[in-house]
């Protein structure tokens, strides 16, 4: 019998870190790559010598059973950090688990009879590749996939919290991104939420009432990281904003002028409460 030592090295150690990987990861342990690998290194260790051992020595199968259990119940110990038994069992038996269906996929996918004289190899690979190998690129895409997943799931996140605005101060109307911040905690005389809005905005709006009288001015104080400042404020008629084909139709309400550029594409900030203010109405509703 011939016993490649690279082959068999490589299945155990890719092999075992890919199902620690997966095992730790079944039962929300905490991911240590450092660890995962010196476990597998260990198992390596021991699955290479416990097989370089019985090609001298005979074992019975009692004891061959109760070794190669035990260590795969025992492997998940060290790969991470337990503060209950009961996530280290459950990791254990999912290590098994894994063993079990990825070695009978293995076996079903890549194994193969090499005729050799009057006896036959059994081997495991797939374009010259160790199983172990394929076996840990798979879980390498996968968990290449997942992140990917959650980035996305982030940008959508991010997504959620932009919506289209419209400000209305007499005939004019002036559309603009908005972007909700639940940082922003300004409040008017009244009590109520302040949405902020970028100068350009402002003049837009303010370009044919600014010299009408009708436009009174305030003043608002704002805590930024560089002190206290004023910001100037004025009130319009109403601001409509537009989310996932609704509107939300809030009048009379006060904005800030920013004084300097409002950060990335946006044009106002809008309060989370005017996001989450009941009455969102179907839009092609009443309108101001």
């Amino acid at each position: 019998m011939v016993v490649y030592l690279d082959l068999l090295i490589a299945d155990n150690f890719f092999a075992d870190a890919a199902l620690l990987y997966c095992a730790v990861k079944t039962v929300k342990g905490k991911v240590s790559f450092l660890r995962i690998a010196l476990t597998a290194l260990l198992g390596t260790a021991l699955g290479v010598g416990y097989t370089i051992f019985t090609l001298y020595f005979t074992v019975p199968f009692a004891v061959d059973c109760l070794v190669k259990y035990g260590v795969a119940f025992l492997l998940p110990l060290p790969a991470a950090k337990w503060k209950r038994k009961r996530s280290y069992l459950l990791c254990a038996l999912a290590f098994v688990g894994y063993m079990f269906a990825f070695a009978g996929m293995l076996t079903a996918l890549f194994a193969k009879i090499t005729p050799n004289d009057s006896h036959g190899a059994l081997t495991y690979t797939l374009c010259g590749l160790p199983s172990g190998v394929v076996l840990a690129a798979v879980v390498a895409f996968a968990f290449v996939s997942v992140r990917i997943v959650l980035r996305l799931n982030e940008r959508r996140k991010s997504l959620l919290m932009v919506c289209e605005c419209e400000l209305v101060l007499g005939s004019a109307r002036v559309k603009a991104r908005g972007f909700t911040d639940t940082g922003n905690r300004l409040h008017d005389k009244d009590g109520k939420s302040v949405a902020i809005v970028e100068r350009s905005v402002a003049c837009a709006l303010l370009a044919d009432q600014l010299f009408s009288g009708r436009i009174s001015f305030g003043k608002i104080e704002v805590q930024t990281v560089n002190g206290k400042s004023f910001f100037s404020v004025f009130q319009i008629d109403c601001l409509q904003i537009y989310f996932e084909k609704k509107v939300n139709i809030i009048k009379n309400v006060t904005v800030a002028i920013s004084p300097q550029p409002l950060g990335g594409e946006y044009g106002v900030i809008v309060p989370a409460s005017f996001m989450v203010k009941e009455g969102f109405h179907v839009q092609g509703g009443e309108k101001c």
